[in-house]
């Protein structure tokens, strides 16, 4: 008696390279964010006029903000099939 032959399910992953590469990028920019955020802040004995820089109030957080984004766009991303 012959054993019936098992079909082996074909495996696949959930997301591609290029969703891994999108959420890696993403993912970098939130880091580059919130390191550019990063610095010392005033005390009740010394008033650092630093933590009001564009750097820290305005354009860091927009980097932090486009990694989240692009963290969301990474996730969604469907590739086009051939």
């Amino acid at each position: 008696m012959k054993h019936p032959e098992t079909k082996q399910k074909e495996r696949y992953a959930l997301m591609g390279a290029k969703n891994w590469l999108i959420l890696l990028l993403g993912s970098l920019l939130i880091i580059v964010g919130y390191i550019l955020m990063y610095g010392e802040g005033s005390t009740l004995t010394a008033y650092n006029p630093d933590i009001f820089a564009p750097l820290r109030i305005r354009i860091a957080p927009i980097i932090c903000l486009s990694g989240y984004l692009l963290n969301v766009a990474g996730i969604l991303w469907v590739a086009r099939k051939k």
